[in-house]
């Protein structure tokens, strides 16, 4: 007795492939081939293989991104991140993902953690790792940046930055 495949592919969030095996072929769905998929001047690119669309400048908001000749902005002046006691005391460490818009004077603006530490600890741990978060808030409010530029005019630019609390 021979097994037949039946793949599904659907589409919402991302790619999901299913494969069902059927032991009887009699019970398999027939696969046509139409004539027009095989051709190769119908076949769609890989979606893949092309690159993700980079984000308009300046969006929405007049904040810029990278890419389109927009020049990133650099790091000039940081401050390193202190352990909060009650981390020290449980081990707590981890990398906090905060986002921020570096100004066209250099600062740091609309500061806030998109990863936190907490979401990977205990829950018993929790409060001490959103204290490493409220602290990575603070200290990365303090950097200093050359502003992002665009064809030589400083431009407000989104940022994401990865502060590191490791315990030896």
């Amino acid at each position: 007795m021979t097994a037949t495949k039946l793949s599904v592919i659907t589409f919402l969030i991302g790619v999901t492939v299913q494969t069902v095996v059927f032991a009887n072929p009699a019970l398999a769905l027939p696969q046509q081939a139409s004539p027009a998929a095989s051709s190769p001047e119908n076949k769609k690119p890989d979606a893949q293989a092309s690159p993700k669309p980079s984000l308009p400048n300046p969006d929405f908001f007049g904040i810029y991104h990278a890419g389109d000749g927009v020049t990133p902005p650099k790091l000039i002046f940081s401050v390193e991140p202190e352990f909060s006691e009650k981390a020290r005391k449980k081990k707590i460490g981890g990398d906090c993902l905060v986002s921020l818009i570096v100004t066209t004077n250099g600062t740091a603006t609309d500061i806030h953690v998109a990863k936190s530490i907490a979401d990977t600890v205990a829950a018993k741990q929790r409060e001490a790792a959103l204290e490493l978060d409220q602290n990575a808030v603070k200290v990365v409010a303090q950097y200093r940046f050359t502003p992002a530029t665009y064809r030589g005019t400083p431009v407000p630019h989104r940022l994401n930055v990865e502060v590191n609390y490791m315990i030896f």
